[in-house]
């Protein structure tokens, strides 16, 4: 199984967590031999025909539109300077609804963690929590804190299920073209743990020694050093600590799924995607299922 990320979408609204984001997604891009498009939404200004008059309103929406020019003509300059391909637009409307309109097959989208508020700012941190619901493509959430990237060690969830293998081919991808080295985790979930039989327990603790090693075994084939690491605990706790004990500085881990036989374990990721993403201190890849098993992301294309 093979990942192509043909485009690395930024999403920016001009402030300084969405400038660390852009780091990432210029980085990103030339390591993976991929173009960078910067979108910004102009929001929608929260007003009322009664307390706000239509100058008023219009410049409102001339202001939210230059300011988002201004985000994505800063990221075109950087852009310039680090020799990336860049194309750039900017949407009207709310921003959430802004970048699931123009991700499609093939992209990688990237955030920031925080972001202003107000009438045409580019809600970064609100837009990751309604992206992260259901991501319509791998989506990297960047803390408004995160060192120049590197992605030297990236760490990985193993877990069962098609979201796992989806994001276990894009963190080899991004180790290979890094040259980094690979750590995947696979967790005992303790609270499934407390209540099985010993034997039971063995039987867990092979399944996530066999997983690691799987990982291992495809990092080999694609020349990227690989550790692996077996743990009973939490699994949200267990991957935020697993990140600080190897010094990874990017996290990869799988969600979603249709399968109506996932649906409980799906939901069990999304708890682990939202707490990873909310209290890790490095950039976390959120990677939807679909990703290089030549299945489409959903119904939205590139536009």
């Amino acid at each position: 199984m093979t990942v192509t990320v043909e485009r690395v979408v930024l999403a920016t609204d001009g402030s300084a967590s969405a400038a660390t984001a852009a780091a990432h997604a210029l980085f990103l891009a030339r390591v993976l031999d991929a173009s960078l498009h910067a979108v910004s939404a102009t929001g929608t200004p929260q007003s009322s025909a009664t307390e706000t008059t239509e100058t008023e309103t219009a410049g409102a929406s001339a202001s939210a539109a230059f300011e988002a020019e201004e985000a994505v003509g800063a990221v075109t300059r950087r852009a310039l300077l680090a020799g990336v391909r860049l194309t750039s637009e900017v949407v009207g409307g709310p921003a959430a609804t802004a970048v699931e309109r123009v991700v499609g097959d093939g992209d990688l989208l990237v955030l920031g963690r925080h972001g202003r508020s107000g009438p045409g700012r580019f809600l970064v941190g609100s837009v990751a929590e309604r992206v992260l619901d259901a991501p319509p493509v791998p989506t990297l959430v960047v803390p408004s804190a995160s060192p120049r990237p590197t992605y030297r060690r990236v760490a990985l969830l193993a877990a069962d299920g098609a979201p796992s293998a989806s994001a276990e081919t894009l963190a080899r991808r991004i180790a290979a073209a890094t040259r980094g080295v690979l750590e995947p985790l696979a967790v005992v979930d303790e609270r499934g743990a407390e209540t099985a039989s010993r034997e039971a327990c063995r039987t867990l603790e092979n399944e996530a020694r066999a997983r690691v090693n799987a990982v291992a075994a495809a990092a080999a084939r694609d020349a990227v050093e690989s550790g692996g690491t077996v743990r009973t605990g939490v699994p949200a706790t267990e991957l935020l600590a697993h990140v600080k004990r190897t010094g990874a500085d990017a996290v990869v881990l799988g969600v979603g799924g249709d399968d109506e036989a996932r649906l409980a374990g799906y939901r069990a990721a999304g708890t682990v995607a939202g707490r990873v993403v909310r209290h890790a201190e490095v950039p976390t890849l959120v990677v939807p299922p679909s990703v290089g098993d030549g299945e489409t992301s959903g119904p939205r294309g590139r536009r």
